[in-house]
């Protein structure tokens, strides 16, 4: 007679490298999954499951929080859902060789244990070498196999203003919503169908929210982003006080004079595949351009500042094409932070 019951481990990095902690917590045994839940919920938000920690071997972050299924007769714990920086992955484990298909009992307390607490990704052992050391690592979504225990999962897909996709957003998980101003929104999502969600409190149209936002000033990123999300960022700075002496000056009159502390930030949003400067340039001198009545038409002296695959540019507007200012980088930040600091605070969800 097989007995099924559900592990935790608090954290497996302190097994898997005893010698770095002076404590180990014990594996947790439960016959309850609404009980495996609650103790999830208590343990997930908890630092040290968000820490950067790779294993040099296979190039994946190691597991920390972890929950499994245990069967007494024949013996053989099964993990299912491993925390590894920040992202709940499918086990690797599912595939070992105590993952029996057959057995409906098994399967069954992995569906419902995976529905509870979640998966974003898998990690896909490459079987044609003769050591797999590395892995593929997806998005749950890209993942397609018979018997597919994921499957009662709902993700909302984010796109850009060209309807490219930006990231996945498993249901109930929350995006920040950043606005010209600095303030930001973090909104809980919740999935409807293919082409729409909940955002808060209001349901929207995926293609017209990205529309929306790219219209009003509104960068957006998952609360926890993961490998391939596309997070591009486009952001304009103008000077703030209309008698400046270089305002609408070319670059070769205004570099000896520019200083960070002349410009505010005007617009932010993500921004688009294969966006560039000209594209911008045009896109901001239109009638229907962005943040129009908040903004003056991209010009003379301003700075574009583009963050595409984690590098930052910033350029500056000239008469005849752009100069590149990315020395003023630190700056422009350093003076923003300073500016939303005095006048805004950060709002709660709404």
């Amino acid at each position: 007679m097989k007995s099924y019951y559900y592990f935790l481990i608090p954290d497996a990095l302190a097994w898997d490298m005893p010698k770095l902690y002076d404590k180990r917590l014990p594996t947790e045994c439960y016959t309850n999954l609404a009980d495996v839940k609650v103790r999830y919920q208590q343990l997930r938000e908890q630092p040290y499951n968000y820490e950067t920690a790779f294993d040099y071997i296979t190039g994946c972050p190691y597991a920390r929080l972890t929950i499994g299924i245990a069967r007494n007769n024949p013996r053989g714990p099964l993990k299912i859902v491993e925390v590894r920086r920040g992202i709940n992955y499918l086990s690797d484990d599912f595939y070992g060789p105590f993952s029996d298909i057959h057995d409906k009992m098994l399967y069954a307390m992995a569906r419902d244990l995976i529905e509870a607490v979640g998966v974003d990704r898998i990690r896909i052992f490459n079987d044609s070498l003769a050591m797999p050391l590395r892995s593929r690592d997806m998005h749950i979504t890209e993942w397609r196999v018979p018997n597919d225990i994921c499957s009662d999962l709902k993700f909302s897909r984010f796109t850009d203003k060209n309807d490219e996709h930006l990231f996945w957003i498993r249901d109930r998980q929350k995006i920040i919503e950043t606005y010209t101003d600095g303030t930001r929104q973090i909104r809980t999502v919740k999935h409807i169908d293919d082409t729409h969600l909940y955002i808060g409190t209001n349901s929207w149209d995926i293609q017209q929210y990205a529309k929306q936002n790219f219209k009003r000033g509104c960068y957006i990123k998952p609360e926890h982003p993961q490998p391939g999300d596309q997070l591009d960022k486009l952001q304009i700075f103008q000077i703030s006080e209309e008698k400046n002496e270089y305002k609408f000056m070319s670059y070769d009159y205004a570099k000896e004079k520019t200083n960070a502390s002349d410009y505010r930030s005007v617009y932010v949003g993500n921004m688009p595949t294969g966006y560039d400067l000209e594209r911008c340039f045009r896109d901001f001198n239109l009638k229907s351009r962005p943040c129009a009545k908040t903004m003056h038409s991209l010009s003379v002296s301003d700075i574009v500042v583009m963050q595409r695959d984690g590098k930052e540019t910033a350029w500056y507007v000239d008469p005849i094409g752009f100069k590149d200012v990315s020395y003023l980088l630190p700056e422009l930040h350093e003076v923003e932070a300073q500016r939303q600091k005095e006048q805004v605070q950060d709002e709660p969800e709404r």
